[in-house]
């Protein structure tokens, strides 16, 4: 049977929104990157960093966590934010203990830097960052296993150097996020290796849409004969008016030194946020 509706009005259902562009999306990123060291200025978090030496046998960590160990290290560190429009995703991580063993020199060098009035504080921050990196595990010389590395790659300061594409949108911890691959193009490199090697930064970025932060993001490093790869979950967290980094995974593996038949492998927790307001000499938490 055919009816003909003669006088009835149709109304349209509302129109879906259209979806932010991929530059409207990386503009949102890049403030969002320029205000994280604004925001969290002054922000502690613990890190409970496990670091492990397991034989390579052409696979990361995914396919081998429950596989053989050679070495294993348990570092839990101060991880301090000081805000420095520079590098305003610069972390500098304090390793308080190795293996549940306190550090025998930490309070020496704390009250250098807290006590002292002389010379640049954030200097002296970035040299408690060099030392503390001392402790890590494995034949891999590295400083970019901070959980907010992947900022750099977002921030107006450094987003020429990389070339973005869609990955489209998808659902994730309750938002709607843009999947963006990069690759670092051009020279000099932003990262250099040992011997002064290139590395070149590829990866992918899953970006909040509406407020362009990080909800995720994978870094891999290229060099020559270096795989690795480092991983980053962002979230909210009480008392934090951003999302912070709450675990970071990473592995590396170089072809051309004696220790090729092994990588190493991390997995770091973040908790215990809290903010305090310093003047260097005198910190106050709250």
């Amino acid at each position: 049977m055919l009816v003909v509706l003669v006088g009835l009005g149709l109304v349209a259902g509302p129109q879906a929104e259209e979806p932010p562009r991929l530059r409207d999306v990386l503009a949102r990123a890049g403030e969002a990157a320029e205000q994280f060291g604004v925001a969290l200025q002054g922000v502690v978090a613990r890190e409970t960093y496990r670091q492990t030496v397991r034989p390579w046998t052409g696979q990361p960590f995914e396919a081998q966590v429950d596989g053989p160990v050679l070495e294993t290290r348990r570092l839990v560190s101060s991880l301090l934010l000081v805000h420095d429009a520079a590098t305003p995703w610069q972390l500098h991580r304090d390793v308080v203990t190795v293996d549940d063993v306190p550090v025998a020199d930490r309070q020496d060098r704390l009250s250098a830097l807290f006590a002292g009035r002389s010379g640049d504080p954030r200097q002296r921050l970035r040299e408690i960052t060099e030392e503390s990196a001392r402790y890590n595990l494995g034949h891999v010389t590295r400083t970019i296993n901070i959980p907010t590395f992947p900022l750099l790659v977002m921030h107006p300061t450094h987003r020429e150097r990389f070339r973005f594409s869609d990955g489209g949108r998808s659902r994730e911890a309750e938002v709607d996020v843009r999947r963006v691959a990069f690759r670092e193009k051009g020279r000099p490199r932003l990262v250099r290796g040992e011997r002064g090697r290139d590395v070149e930064l590829r990866g992918l970025l899953v970006i909040d849409e509406r407020t362009g932060e990080l909800v995720r993001a994978t870094v891999t490093p290229h060099a020559g004969l270096l795989r690795s790869a480092l991983e980053v979950s962002f979230a909210r967290v009480a008392g934090l008016s951003r999302r912070v980094p709450v675990r970071l995974r990473e592995w590396y593996w170089v072809d051309d030194v004696p220790e090729r038949d092994r990588y190493v492998e991390g997995d770091a927790t973040y908790d215990e946020f809290r903010r305090y307001t310093t003047e260097v000499s005198a910190p106050v938490v709250r």
